[in-house]
């Protein structure tokens, strides 16, 4: 068998296409031309013998080789990063980058703090924060996309480390005039605004109120929104009533927080993941260190979730 080569450069422009589906989605990234691309990629399947794509009408569709060959090009390139970041550390011209997915909650109201305080203490470091729901955020992590996520909810994927960071209380929330005490039946009769389906915050209340017999089909629905301060807004042009974290609830000016029996308080908490396979850099390291070393000093939960 002949030695196969395997030239770094040739795996990052191979990921960028595989992960693209196009050689001219890839130019962007890549900074290259499409001839330029389609060369180099022709040169790594020459080199390790393999037929990586192959053109289906307009569409270029990865091979099985392809598929096998992509998770490891992954772990090779992020071996290399972290070599080369351990590298730079020694001989002191290091800077660090993270990056962060976050849902609405922590990425809105809780991380801008913590991230200010790291980067005047790191200088050399810079962040990246993407903020989307719980759910886009678990994929992102589990697709290697993120170095770490802060979500609403625990996941069971056993791949991962699981941390409880904070606790959070879930209050309903609703325009002036609607009564601050409302049964479980009230719910059905007012005018509901929802966050989106793939939400944390939602999930959980939705859950809960299953237990109680009530399916959110049931309430009267008129919009569904993907933002916490959306909502808000909206509370204050139509009378509805609505649930939303209370890190949201800062400016509660216009609205009224409401007490709805047999559902109060609601609790819940979120928490920190990292898949625990993937190499971390050192900068990635000392942020997931020094955060769980700042909930401690605050005495929060910050519990290691051990999952079956």
């Amino acid at each position: 068998m002949k030695n196969i080569y395997l030239d770094t450069r040739l795996l990052e422009l191979f990921c960028c296409v595989y992960e693209k589906g196009s050689i001219a989605k890839s130019v962007n990234c890549l900074h290259l031309s499409q001839s330029t691309i389609s060369f180099h990629i022709n040169q790594l399947e020459k080199s390790i013998g393999l037929k990586l794509f192959y053109r289906k009408g307009r569409r270029l569709v990865p091979t099985s080789n392809a598929h096998i060959l992509y998770p490891y090009a992954k772990k090779i390139l992020e071996l290399k990063l972290l070599a080369l970041e351990e590298i730079k550390l020694i001989s002191g011209s290091y800077k660090g980058h993270i990056r962060i997915g976050a849902s609405s909650v922590p990425g809105t109201y809780l991380l801008p703090d913590i991230l200010g305080d790291y980067l005047a203490n790191n200088p050399n470091s810079s962040v990246e924060v993407i903020v989307e729901d719980s759910m886009k955020i678990l994929s992102m992590v589990e697709e290697g996309n993120v170095d770490m996520g802060f979500i609403g909810f625990r996941c069971t994927n056993p791949d991962l480390e699981v941390f409880e960071m904070w606790e959070d209380t879930i209050h309903f929330v609703g325009s002036k005039g609607i009564p601050k005490n409302l049964s479980l039946d009230d719910l059905l009769k007012y005018p509901f605004i929802l966050r989106e389906a793939s939400s944390g915050t939602r999930k959980f209340v939705e859950n809960l109120l299953k237990t109680k017999g009530i399916d959110l089909r049931d309430l009267n629905i008129i919009a569904v929104v993907d933002k916490n301060h959306v909502i808000l807004s909206l509370l204050r042009k139509v009378q509805a009533i609505s649930f939303v974290s209370s890190y949201a609830l800062r400016d509660k000016k216009g609205l009224q927080v409401i007490r709805v029996m047999d559902l109060e308080p609601i609790k819940r908490n979120f928490y920190l993941i990292y898949d625990r396979k993937r190499p971390q850099s050192p900068a990635v390291r000392l942020f997931i260190d020094q955060m769980l070393q700042r909930s401690l000093s605050k005495s929060t939960t910050n519990k290691k979730i051990k999952l079956m």
